[in-house]
């Protein structure tokens, strides 16, 4: 009987054995130059923006912190943050879950939260063609609404005036976010201020919101920042080009030369954007690897690999990114991105079950976004030739 447990041990031993080392040679064939490539491509080190950041005025804009404490309470939110941001295989081992709700920080229990204030029914979004005939009529009701945004609008128009906006907190998807809706304030306020009365007030107000919107454009923040600023930069161009018409003999200031510059479409690639989003899923790789520890490790060795689980995330948007891809972006062409099929048939899924269901997960259409900012550009472009076309005046009619 012995005997026969010691043989039916050794074969199992020898077949899980066999199980792992024929697992890792399948994890060396799915790591192919593709997957090597995509990672070279994704994982580049974002060219960090000059200036100072705009994060802390929007980061606040519902809590009453006085400006001289911004960077301190930021400082605070941001250690308490990364402490619990570290502790991701001790929150996997008690709750099976990477993700869950974050910590409440500091801030929130140390400074009184601000009023809430709710917009009217005719507030201009970002990317209104027609803010003006918008707002006409109903100036009383937007200015009571404004009058009350006061403090949010400062924040937003502070933040605008900043060199970028690049969030400061680790790569996680529970990271805070800034309140990028509160950009349309500084919208809306100079656009009631020239139905009020003061078109020459709210021209150079209008210039430099375009300036600043296209300047935050260009850098290489989170996709969200780069579909609002993007989209403001349209709305803050529509509404320039209304005020010219409003008023064509008016001299354009000097904040409208930075507002004016041509549009290039490298001002409109997503790939920053994505390198960004690439980033966040990548870091949830890494803690989800990290947690498969203690009793959970074997897992790593054969159902989950962070390896390639980031290389599939990589694969999927590196299109965006190569220098074909965006060499098509710039002829308007929207590179095909790559989407891993379920197969439990291949070689990917049994090199690491877990990451090839995660990776064949169906993402969001991140080719929609790059086609989006595409059109931002060539709506922008439009308005730019409005607004250049008021500044030469008409055309000299022959004599008679």
């Amino acid at each position: 009987m012995n005997q026969w447990f010691k043989r039916l041990f050794f074969t199992v031993l020898f077949l899980l054995v066999g199980y792992v080392l024929t697992v890792q040679v399948l994890r060396w064939i799915a790591f192919g130059d593709e997957e090597s490539e995509a990672l070279a491509v994704m994982e580049v080190a974002p060219v960090a923006p000059a200036g100072e950041s705009g994060f802390k005025y929007l980061a606040y804009t519902d809590l009453v912190v006085p400006e001289d404490e911004l960077d301190a309470a930021l400082a605070a939110d941001l250690d308490a943050f990364i402490a619990w941001h570290a502790t991701a295989g001790e929150r996997f081992a008690t709750t099976g879950d990477v993700v869950v709700q974050p910590p409440q920080l500091p801030s929130a229990s140390r400074y009184p939260p601000r009023a809430a204030v709710a917009p009217p029914d005719v507030d201009c979004g970002f990317r209104d063609e027609d803010c003006l005939a918008k707002l006409r009529g109903q100036e009383d009701i937007v200015r009571t609404w404004l009058d009350a945004e006061a403090e949010r609008l400062a924040l937003a128009e502070k933040a605008l005036a900043a060199g970028h906006f690049l969030n400061p907190y680790p790569h996680d998807v529970a990271s805070p976010l800034a309140n990028f809706r509160l950009l349309r304030l500084p919208l809306n306020d100079i656009a009631l201020q020239a139905l009020e009365g003061d078109v020459a007030g709210a021209l150079p107000r209008a210039c430099a919101l375009l300036a600043n919107s296209r300047r935050h454009l260009r850098n290489d923040g989170m996709l969200i920042e780069k579909i609002v600023t993007a989209s403001l930069a349209e709305g803050a161009g529509a509404l320039l080009a209304d005020l010219r018409a409003l008023d064509p003999t008016l001299p354009l200031p000097g904040e409208c030369n930075a507002a004016l510059e041509p549009v290039t479409v490298d001002d409109y690639q997503v790939c920053g954007a994505l390198r960004t989003e690439y980033a966040m899923l990548a870091e949830l790789s890494r803690q989800t690897n990290a947690a498969m520890d203690g009793w959970r490790l074997p897992a790593r060795w054969v159902l989950y690999s962070d390896k390639l689980q980031r290389a599939w995330s990589a694969n999927h948007f590196a299109p965006m990114c190569t220098a074909e891809g965006q060499a098509a972006i710039a002829r308007g062409e929207i590179p095909q991105l790559e989407v891993q099929d379920y197969d439990r048939t291949s070689i990917n899924f049994w090199a690491a079950p877990i990451s090839h269901i995660l990776a064949s997960i169906a993402s969001p259409a991140y080719g929609n976004y790059q086609q989006r900012l595409l059109d931002h550009a060539e709506a922008l472009r439009g308005h730019l030739a409005a607004i250049i076309a008021t500044q030469a005046g008409p055309e000299p009619q022959p004599e008679s």
